[in-house]
């Protein structure tokens, strides 16, 4: 039907560029009418090049205001939620012209070319660098403030004094992202601007008040020094400070104030901030009343407003973030009845769909609301279960398992990604991992989650499968034998970091206690090439589970031991050692060491442990004068695990009933360890007080020496007698308070993602 009209609209770009100002502002004005709302006349004229057409309109002085005005129109509205759209106009050079348009004194052309830019920012792989250049940043921000003087005559403007300053907060919500954004953006005097404009004093137009709370949402996320300004900024209303401001607005009957004033204290309370009045406030007022807006789709959607069905789609969201990491939250939220609610939205947006795998599934608008409900919904279920076996059960009990299995299946990638963090959850409980995850036929969508297009959902999926290979689960089995060592090798050659972080997590909890077998399988595809790479990986991230993974094959039996040494080389495997201790006693040493540092070291001293349990010729391989003497100078580290597996090295080093431990005794004690050791018999650690005790009888005289077999095991049982011991330890994988009880929790194999 198009076709036969298609040259009237060929006509009308031509037109564009005829010199006749009248034939111009007709043409732009058929085009403006004819592609609102309609996305066919769109991608009709973006075929017909009409991008550099419009780009020129707006750089040229020779044009007028009502064709600029115009054509800003046109590219907002060719932008608007076309992603490929974006592209192509911001590829053309759109940005530039329209900020340089802003620069203007007509407030309906500044609008119009600000809304045109905020549509090109709403695709996050649009660049922000051009806007922070100092003029054109500046410009912006000026027009926060209310400028009524520059409105008059204008009518629309008359209607609305206060446009131009709610269209300005929705473009520096955009460009808001980074803390170095942040911190650009508020040096221009932006937060008492967007101060004033939440005020009561324009409580009549409630528009530019949400949109200055986003602007204040937006700058305020993971920026404690700006969160600390927005607090302490005074404020020019009857409420005198800023919190209590907000949370009279979280009491409005209008659900997006209500939400972006929520969103405004989460992101403030969750910025770091101690404030225990604020904490206070947001467990007593906050959580109830977001927990109101936890409510699935009204069957008559056609009646709710757009406003609310945004409400209704952030609300979980804005949960999940507030809640995450805060166990008081978590409880409060549990008391609630949070999970029986955000239960009923993903059971509210089950289709069909979910029990056919989506074959051909084309999304509608209804559908596409109730996928950003089921997205935000299983993410804040993923919150709220990460740490309690409770709130693990209470999910279970809801029988939503089967709707997040099939989630992993969804051509949505974002709820493909929240299922697998659902599931990432739900895997922190040995029983849930026992019975529930493995009847629920969970494995087999995140295996195929491994090869996933998007590598966000990859990186999750991965993570989730950290927990699934755990010993104990009964789906490492099924791991080993359908190509899961493969694929999660192939993910270790990643150029995305937090991938090689949660591959080489999985393959490490793979080989931990696993039959030397198998840590022959993984290690064939895996190369010992590619593991020392990871040893010395930029991310210490990387380099700590990397080293852990050594650690784990170098366990258990003197045949593993010796395949570890041999695979690496003895050269290479002593230089691992003494550079690693080495490089971590000088980053120690520094004013602020990150907790990194102490990581990376105690998984060098725990691999050296697990050596130093082999036989004499391990032994003396890696007792060379730099690593003794670095371990010397770690007896007193502050770390208590470092003090203790040092201890443990020691223990292992002068069993009495190997060969070679004279010899070691006295070179341990011309480097003074026993002396070191006396330091500590008073250790405010209990395990530190008693493995000191153990290791200083070693080095009394022959005739005072006891029987040890007990506690250093002969070779066969050495490991693992430690691995028992030290289970707390190794692979982090038991909560201390609760290691002798399978049923709970695990401590996550993943670090938990607060970005939501």
């Amino acid at each position: 039907m198009l076709a036969g009209h298609e040259e009237k609209y060929k006509q009308a770009v031509n037109m564009l560029s005829s010199g006749n100002q009248e034939e111009q502002i007709k043409a732009i004005r058929f085009i403006k009418n004819s592609i609102i709302g309609n996305i066919t006349k769109k991608k009709l004229y973006m075929n017909l090049n009409i991008s550099p057409i419009l780009i020129k309109i707006l750089s040229e002085d020779t044009y007028s205001n009502d064709m600029k005005i115009q054509s800003s129109v046109i590219i907002g509205s060719i932008a608007n939620g076309n992603e490929k759209n974006i592209k192509k106009l911001v590829e053309d050079g759109a940005i530039k012209p329209l900020l340089d348009t802003c620069n203007t004194e007509d407030p309906k052309l500044y609008e119009s070319a600000a809304r045109a830019l905020k549509s090109l920012l709403e695709s996050d792989k649009t660049t922000h660098e051009i806007l922070f250049e100092e003029k054109y940043l500046e410009n912006i921000i000026s027009h926060l403030k209310p400028c009524d003087f520059n409105l008059y005559g204008n009518i629309a403007m008359r209607n609305n004094p206060y446009r131009i300053s709610e269209v300005t907060a929705q473009l520096i919500s955009k460009i808001s992202i980074s803390p170095e954004e942040q911190n650009k953006i508020v040096q221009h005097e932006t937060i008492p601007l967007l101060l004033n404009l939440i005020t009561s004093k324009y409580d009549f137009y409630p528009k530019v008040q949400e949109a200055a709370l986003e602007a204040l949402s937006c700058i305020c996320k993971g920026n404690k020094d700006i969160c600390m300004n927005v607090l302490e900024a005074p404020l020019e209303d009857e409420s005198k400070s800023t919190s209590k401001r907000l949370l009279k607005l979280v009491h409005s009957k209008r659900p997006e104030m209500k939400l972006l004033s929520i969103t405004c204290l989460t992101n403030i309370f969750r910025s770091g901030i101690t404030n225990e009045e604020l904490k206070k406030e947001v467990l007593l007022i906050v959580l109830p009343v977001l927990i109101k807006l936890l409510n699935p789709p009204s069957s008559s959607t056609s009646l709710q407003s757009t406003q609310s069905f945004s409400s209704q789609e952030r609300a979980p969201m804005i949960f999940s973030y507030l809640i995450a990491e805060d166990k008081d939250l978590q409880k409060a939220a549990m008391e609630g009845d949070a999970i029986s609610k955000l239960a009923n939205i993903i059971k509210m947006t089950k289709t069909s769909d979910d029990d056919n795998n989506y074959v051909n599934y084309i999304p509608t608008n209804s559908s596409l609301h109730n996928e950003r409900l089921r997205e935000s919904s299983l993410f804040a279920v993923a919150s709220i279960c990460a740490y309690e076996e409770e709130y693990r059960k209470n999910v279970i009990e809801t029988k939503i398992l089967p709707i997040i299995v099939s989630s992993m299946y969804h051509p949505n990638y974002g709820i493909r990604m929240a299922a697998c963090h659902c599931t990432k959850s739900l895997s922190r409980s040995v029983k849930t991992l026992r019975t529930s995850l493995v009847d629920s036929g969970v494995i087999n969508p995140l295996l195929k989650l491994l090869s996933d297009p998007d590598i966000q959902v990859q990186t999750v999926a991965c993570a989730a499968l950290c927990n699934v290979v755990l010993d104990f689960s009964p789906m490492k089995k099924f791991v080993l034998e359908n190509d899961g060592v493969p694929r999660l090798v192939s993910l270790v050659h990643s150029m995305d970091s937090n991938l090689r972080l949660n591959a080489i997590w999985a393959l490490k909890n793979i080989v931990f206690n696993a039959e030397s077998n198998i840590k022959d399988q993984i290690i064939k595809e895996l190369g010992w090439e590619q593991l020392y790479l990871l040893i010395n990986d930029e991310e210490l991230d990387i380099q700590e589970q990397a080293i852990n993974l050594l650690r784990n094959l170098a366990c258990t039996n003197e045949y593993d031991i010796e395949e570890t040494i041999n695979g690496l080389g003895e050269t290479r495997i002593i230089n691992i050692f003494e550079n690693k201790l080495q490089w971590g006693i000088q980053n120690t040493n520094m004013i602020n060491p990150t907790p990194k540092v102490d990581n990376i070291i105690i998984q060098t001293i725990w691999s050296l442990v697990n050596i130093y349990a082999g036989n004499e010729k391990h032994k003396k391989l890696l007792i060379t004068d730099n690593i003794l003497n670095s371990l010397f100078q770690l007896i007193t580290h502050k770390n208590e695990i470092i003090r203790l597996a040092v201890i443990w090295c020691c223990i292992n080093l002068t069993n009495p009933d190997d060969v070679g431990t004279p010899e070691r005794k006295k070179k341990l004690i011309s480097l003074q360890f026993p002396n070191a050791f006396k330091m500590l018999k008073n250790d405010p650690k209990i395990d530190v007080r008693n493995k000191v005790r153990e290791v200083l009888k070693h080095f009394e005289e022959p005739s005072e020496i006891k029987s040890y077999n007990s506690l250093l095991m002969p070779l066969n049982r050495s490991n693992e007698s430690l691995l028992s011991d030290l289970s707390l330890h190794n692979n982090n994988q038991y909560d201390d308070e609760d290691d002798e009880d399978e049923d709970e929790d695990l401590f996550d194999e993943y670090l938990p993602d607060s970005n939501y």
